[in-house]
C-alpha cells in the first residue's frame, strides 16, 4: 500500500514519460531533446513489460560476465532497492537552491538533464558503471582515489538544496558512473544522479530514460579520476571475465549483502524458470514467459511480498559452478539416533541457580537498564537505518539488538515461537533414524555488550539475554540436543587473537567460526556411527589467506556515519583436500549442515573454502552437505526437504545452525514442515 500511495502522489504531480519532458527547462540543467535508452550494451532486460516503479520481478541477460556487467545488472533501475517514501510526505511547494550543489565534488557548469550534452561518446554512454558496488570494490582493493570517489557519492546523498528535510531523508543518489577517455587530456568521470519519484522539489525534472526517476548528469571535479583508479576499472572491473566459481561467489556476496535490507536468498536454479515453486502472481506478471537455463535466481521480500531478480549469464562463466564431489555416495549402515541433551540441560540449570538465583524473570529484571538503553537506541534510528554504531569501530545489527531486549521467546504468538517447530523437526528426523543438533550462533552484542555502549563495561563477560538461556533449557528438556556456543565464546573472548565477530559485519570471524567447528567436530566424533565414517576419512590441510572488505553493516549506517569507517582486512584459513585443491561441500555426504549466512561467510564468498562447513569437515575427516539460505535460518528446512523425506535415508546427522537473533520476531512465520 505504501508503494501505491507513493506512485499515486507522484502521478498526480508530474508525468513519468520522457515525451512530456522534451524541452522542459525550468531547472538550470534544462530539458532533453530526445529519449535515450540507458542499459549497458552487454546487459538486456528480457522480462516483459518491466517497469521500475511497480514491477515485482525482472530478468536480465548478461552477455559477458564481467563485474561491471553483473553489478550493473543487479543495481540498475532495480525496483527492489529503491528508497521508500518518508512516512511524512514532503511539502509540494518547496523551492530548492540549485546554485552550489554537491559540496563542489561535481562541476556545476556541467550539470545537464540530457546525456547527449555531456562529453560522452555514444559508445561510452552504453557502458555505465553501477556506482555503489564499484565504489565499495575500489575501496576494498585500496585503489588510489577510491575514498575520494566514495565521498562524491556521500556529497550527492547529503545535498539538501537549502531545505529542511526529515532526518535520514535524501532526495537523490549517485546511481551510475561513466568513463570518458578524450583523444587528448585527462580521463573524465561523469555521474548520473537520480531523484526519488517522491522528492517533490524536483518533480517535473527531465526523465530522459523514462523509468520514473528523473535524472541529471554532471562531470566529477578535476582530480577525482586518478590514473590508478581508471586503470583498475578498465583492466579489471570492466574487462576480466569471471569464472564459474567467481560468479557463484559474486552471487553469494550479493545476496548476503542485500539480506539485511531486502530479505534476499539464492534459490536453486533449475533447467527453467519460473518453476513450480514460484508464486502465481510472479508468473502472471511474466505473462507466462519461461526462461531456460537461469544462472542466478535471487528471491527477496523487501516489503513482505516475494520479488525476484533473475540473471541469465551467457558466455564464459555462465554455466553453474560445480559444487561438491563427483565420487559415489558413502552409504553408512542405518543407526538409531543417540541424542544427548542432558549435559547442556544440566549446565543451563546450574547456570540459572548460580547466576540467575533460580528465576529467569528476576535475572532479566536486573538487566533492565541495559535493555532500556538498547530500546532507546533502536527508537532513535531513522526508518531506513539498520545499523548502530558502538565503540572501538564495532557496528551492531538492529535485529540483534531487538532480540537481546525482546523478552521471553516462548511468549511469542504461534508461528513466531520457534520451540515447537524445532522439537517437531527433531522428532521427524528421529523417526527416520537421523541424529539432530541445534546450534544457535550468539549475536555480537551478547559477546561484546560493552562495545555497544561503554557505560556498560560491567557487562563484559556477562549474560545479557537470560530468556535466550531459558529457551535453550526448555529445548534441551524437550529432548533436542543443543550445541551451546555462548560459554565457549565468552571464555575465548578474553584470549589473545582477533575478535570473534567482525567489527563492521553481522557475522563471525575466522576465529569464531573455527571455534564453533572444533566444538561440533568433537561432538560428531562421539556418535556411534562415526567409527564407520572414519574408515573413509580424509586428511585436510589449511593455508592462511586474507581479504579486505566493508562489512554488511557499513551501508546500513546513515551516510554521514559511513565516512568514519574504512574497509576491514580479515584473515581466513582455507581448507585443502588431499589433492591440495580447495575444499568443496559434498551433497552426498551423510552429514548435513543446514544453515543461514553464518555458514556461507568465508565459504561461498570472500576467502572461500574457509567457512564453518570446511572446518567441521577438517575436524571429522569428511566433507559436509551444506544446505544454506541467506537470512532464512528458520525456514532453510524447506530447501532440504525439496529433495523429499526419502532423500534423508542416506543421512546420519542434520546440524541446524542459525543466528540466535532469528529466534525472536523473525520477519516471517516459521513455516510448517511439508509432509
Amino acid at each position: 500500500m505504501r508503494r501505491e500511495r507513493q506512485l499515486a502522489a507522484f502521478f498526480a504531480a508530474a508525468c513519468f514519460g520522457w515525451a512530456c519532458q522534451l524541452g522542459r527547462a525550468h531547472f538550470p540543467w534544462g530539458g532533453v531533446s530526445s529519449a535515450e535508452a540507458s542499459e549497458r550494451r552487454d546487459v538486456q532486460t528480457v522480462s516483459p513489460g518491466y517497469q521500475r516503479t511497480h514491477s515485482q520481478v525482472w530478468v536480465r541477460e548478461i552477455a559477458r560476465p564481467t563485474r561491471a556487467a553483473l553489478d550493473y545488472a543487479a543495481y540498475h533501475a532495480n525496483f527492489m532497492i529503491a528508497d521508500l517514501e518518508p512516512e511524512s510526505p514532503l511539502a509540494t511547494d518547496l523551492a530548492p537552491d540549485t546554485s552550489h550543489p554537491f559540496a563542489g565534488k561535481l562541476e556545476v557548469a556541467s550539470l545537464t538533464g540530457d546525456i547527449a550534452r555531456t562529453t560522452l561518446s555514444p559508445e561510452e554512454r552504453r557502458e555505465p558503471l553501477a556506482f555503489a558496488p564499484l565504489s565499495a570494490r575500489l575501496q576494498s582493493r585500496k585503489i588510489e582515489g577510491a575514498a575520494e570517489l566514495t565521498g562524491v557519492g556521500a556529497a550527492v546523498r547529503d545535498e539538501k538544496w537549502g531545505l529542511t528535510l526529515p532526518p535520514g531523508v535524501s532526495g537523490q543518489q549517485l546511481s551510475e558512473l561513466f568513463l570518458h577517455l578524450p583523444a587528448s587530456g585527462s580521463p573524465e568521470l561523469w555521474a548520473k544522479i537520480e531523484f526519488q519519484p517522491w522528492f517533490s522539489p524536483f518533480q517535473g525534472s527531465a526523465d530522459q530514460d523514462g523509468d520514473g526517476y528523473p535524472e541529471i548528469y554532471a562531470r566529477l571535479a578535476p582530480g577525482l579520476a586518478p590514473a590508478a583508479l581508471v586503470q583498475d576499472i578498465q583492466q579489471d572491473y570492466a574487462a576480466k571475465l569471471l569464472t564459474a566459481s567467481e560468479l557463484r561467489a559474486w552471487a553469494n556476496q550479493l545476496s548476503s549483502y542485500w539480506y539485511p535490507s531486502f530479505n534476499t536468498d539464492l534459490m536453486p536454479a533449475g533447467e527453467r524458470w519460473p518453476d513450480e515453486h514460484v508464486e502465481p502472481n510472479i508468473k502472471q506478471e511474466l505473462g507466462g514467459k519461461v526462461f531456460a537455463q537461469p544462472t542466478i535466481v535471487l528471491r527477496g521480500k523487501p516489503l513482505g511480498q516475494p520479488t525476484y531478480n533473475v540473471f541469465l549469464v551467457r558466455g564464459e562463466g555462465g554455466a553453474a559452478a560445480p559444487n561438491g564431489s563427483s565420487a559415489p555416495a558413502l552409504a553408512l549402515h542405518p543407526s538409531k539416533p543417540s541424542a544427548q541433551p542432558e549435559p547442556v540441560a544440566q549446565a543451563l540449570a546450574a547456570e540459572l541457580e548460580k547466576v540467575g538465583n533460580g528465576d529467569y524473570g528476576k535475572w532479566q529484571a536486573r538487566l533492565a537498564p541495559f535493555h532500556e538503553a538498547v530500546r532507546k537506541r533502536l527508537q532513535r534510528l531513522p526508518p531506513n537505518v539498520k545499523a548502530v554504531a558502538g565503540a572501538d569501530g564495532y557496528l551492531f545489527y538492529q535485529n540483534s539488538l531487538k532480540y537481546v531486549a525482546g523478552g521471553d521467546l516462548e511468549k511469542q504468538r504461534p508461528g513466531k515461537n520457534p520451540l515447537p517447530i524445532i522439537v517437531e523437526f527433531k522428532q521427524q528426523l528421529a523417526e527416520r533414524g537421523v541424529d539432530f543438533l541445534f546450534v544457535p550462533v550468539p549475536t555480537k552484542v551478547e559477546i561484546y555488550p560493552e562495545k555497544l555502549d561503554p557505560k556498560f563495561k560491567q557487562l563484559d563477560g556477562a549474560i545479557v539475554n537470560p530468556f535466550a538461556r531459558q529457551f535453550l533449557l526448555h529445548l534441551s528438556q524437550a529432548g533436542v540436543e543443543v550445541v551451546d556456543l555462548l560459554p565457549a565464546f565468552a571464555s575465548a573472548k578474553s584470549a589473545a587473537g582477533e575478535p570473534l565477530f567482525q567489527h563492521q559485519d553481522t557475522h563471525w570471524t575466522d576465529r569464531g567460526l573455527r571455534l564453533a567447528a572444533d566444538l561440533l567436530g568433537a561432538r560428531i566424533r562421539k556418535y556411534p556411527w562415526y567409527a564407520e565414517l572414519a574408515r573413509s576419512s580424509r586428511v585436510f590441510a589449511v593455508r592462511e589467506t586474507s581479504f579486505t572488505r566493508f562489512g554488511d553493516l557499513h551501508s546500513r549506517l546513515p551516510p554521514a556515519e559511513q565516512r568514519k569507517y574504512t574497509p576491514e582486512t580479515l584473515l581466513a584459513q582455507q581448507v585443502l583436500g588431499p589433492d591440495q585443491q580447495p575444499y568443496d561441500d559434498d551433497p552426498e555426504s551423510p552429514i548435513v549442515l543446514l544453515g543461514d549466512s553464518f555458514t556461507a561467510v568465508y565459504e561461498l564468498m570472500d576467502a572461500e573454502h574457509a567457512g564453518v562447513s570446511a572446518h567441521i569437515a577438517r575436524a571429522v575427516g569428511y566433507p559436509l552437505d551444506l544446505v544454506m539460505s541467506y537470512g532464512g535460518g528458520p525456514n532453510v528446512r524447506q530447501k532440504l526437504l525439496r529433495r523429499g523425506w526419502d532423500a534423508l535415508s542416506s543421512k546420519r546427522l542434520v546440524i541446524w545452525m542459525m543466528t540466535a537473533r532469528d529466534l525472536y520476531d523473525y520477519w516471517e512465520d516459521w513455516e510448517p514442515l511439508p509432509k
